[in-house]
C-alpha cells in the first residue's frame, strides 16, 4: 500500500497564475489608454499643423501705403496688398482693416467713415484697373496669387494723423495671420497732395 503524501505546491501555482492574469489585465488597460491618448494627440497635432501652415501662407502682404493730405492731416489711405507666396485665395470682403484703433469693413457702395473700397491694380484673370466689385466676384472679391489690389480708406475722422505721428495699420483675414504695419507719417506740405508713407 502506497503512502499518501500531502503536497501543497499547487496552491502556490494558483496564486502565481492569479498575479499573472492581473498583470496582463493591467498591461491591457494601460495599452488601451496609451493608444487612445496617442490617437487624440495625433489628431490635435494634425489640426495644429494645418493651422500653423495657414497662418504662414494665408497671409496678406502690404506692398505700399500712400496717403492723401489736406495740408494738415492725412485724410485718406491707399494700401496696396498682395497674397503671400504659397498662399491660398483670400476673400477680401471678410478682411477687417484697423487704422489706429478704428475698424473698417468692406463696402461696394463707396468710401465712408467706417468702410473701405477695393480696386484692382493687377489681376491675371480679369484685367486691370477695374473696381473689384465689378469683377465676377461681386459680393466676395477674392485676392488670388499674382494679383495686386488697392484698399482705399477714408481716415479723415481720425485725429493725430499729422506730420511725424505714429500710426499702425493691421489687416486681419478670415483665415491666417494678422498683418501689422507700424508707420510714421512723413512731413506734410501746406497744400493738398498725395504722399508716400510706405515703403
Amino acid at each position: 500500500m502506497k503512502k499518501i503524501v500531502n503536497n501543497e505546491q499547487a496552491q502556490a501555482g494558483v496564486g502565481t497564475l492569479i498575479i499573472f492574469i492581473a498583470m496582463v489585465l493591467v498591461a491591457a488597460v494601460a495599452a488601451a489608454v496609451l493608444i487612445q491618448t496617442s490617437g487624440v494627440m495625433q489628431s490635435k497635432s494634425s489640426t495644429t499643423t494645418k493651422e500653423a501652415a495657414a497662418a504662414v501662407t494665408e497671409n496678406i502682404v502690404i506692398e505700399s501705403v500712400e496717403g492723401v493730405s489736406n495740408g494738415t492731416n492725412v485724410v485718406a489711405l491707399n494700401i496696396s496688398v498682395r497674397l503671400a507666396s504659397g498662399g491660398t485665395d483670400i476673400d477680401l470682403s471678410k478682411v477687417l482693416l484697423k487704422v489706429k484703433s478704428e475698424n473698417f469693413n468692406y463696402s461696394t457702395t463707396g468710401i465712408g467713415s467706417t468702410v473701405f473700397r477695393i480696386y484692382s491694380v493687377r489681376d491675371p484673370e480679369n484685367g486691370t484697373g477695374s473696381v473689384i466689385n465689378d469683377w465676377t466676384e461681386a459680393t466676395n472679391p477674392t485676392l488670388k496669387l499674382g494679383a495686386l489690389a488697392r484698399i482705399d480708406v477714408n481716415v479723415a475722422g481720425l485725429s493725430e494723423l499729422t506730420s511725424r505721428k505714429a500710426v499702425t495699420i493691421s489687416l486681419t483675414p478670415e483665415k491666417g495671420a494678422t498683418t501689422i504695419l507700424p508707420l510714421i507719417i512723413p512731413a506734410l506740405s501746406s497744400s493738398t497732395t498725395k504722399i508716400s508713407i510706405y515703403p
